[in-house]
């Protein structure tokens, strides 16, 4: 199988994700579409799987759908959690917006990786003038493509991720839900006793220390136990 067939079976597999998630959310193509600020054809596609979204169209979805990003990227994996009321505001300034940020750390993944505009160009057999507009936000990048430099450039998508707006954050914390209902019932069950804060505050602490001063440690421990 070639790459032009995976990336037509990505498509299907994140456009069946959508319809479900839109039907399970009760709302129409038609609000998807008003979200977006695109025309229903154009959203019905996306969901047949025929044209490419974008991450910030499919971050803002999430949060409309009220469903984790990982409930379009890995839907076997996924189980649907509870659906919440929400407000959609300057939904299509933030798509802008978020556009232009994902061009910008886009440029900034590709020269870290030193790579050129040509070899990006090159590996998504396209234009060094495609990949230039997608860098600067005059182009949403298709949700597909940026997977594709991801693992290109050595970088995990979610260092695309929206982490500030409300839309984000909301994101963010339906993703944090469900990391959290995937984790064995005895962790959940000591997670969320309040007498274990302690714990867990101290293990905050112990992660930001650095490798070296957790040794030390260590062996302070063993000295006081022998």
């Amino acid at each position: 199988m070639d790459e032009q067939e995976l990336l037509i079976i990505r498509r299907k597999i994140i456009g069946i994700a959508l319809r479900q998630a839109r039907e399970e959310a009760r709302k129409t193509i038609q609000d998807c579409a008003a979200l977006l600020g695109i025309s229903p054809a154009r959203y019905r596609a996306y969901e047949a799987g025929q044209r490419d979204l974008t991450l910030p169209e499919l971050e803002a979805l999430a949060w409309f759908f009220q469903r984790p990003i990982s409930a379009f990227l890995e839907p076997d994996r996924y189980a649907p959690a509870p659906t919440g009321d929400g407000m959609a505001e300057a939904i299509h300034e933030l798509l802008t917006l978020r556009h232009r940020i994902i061009g910008l750390i886009l440029r900034q993944v590709r020269e870290r990786a030193g790579k050129s505009l040509r070899e990006v160009a090159a590996f998504l057999g396209c234009t060094p003038r495609r990949i230039r507009a997608y860098e600067s936000g005059e182009r949403p990048i298709p949700l597909v493509e940026l997977e594709r430099l991801c693992a290109y450039l050595g970088v995990s998508l979610a260092e695309f991720y929206d982490t500030d707006s409300p839309i984000g954050q909301a994101v963010l914390l339906l993703d944090q839900i469900e990391r959290f209902r995937t984790l064995p019932s005895e962790i959940r069950s000591f997670v969320t006793a309040p007498v274990h804060l302690p714990y867990l505050r101290l293990a905050m602490r112990l992660a930001e220390l650095p490798a070296d001063r957790l040794r030390h440690i260590a062996e302070d421990l063993l000295e006081i136990t022998l």
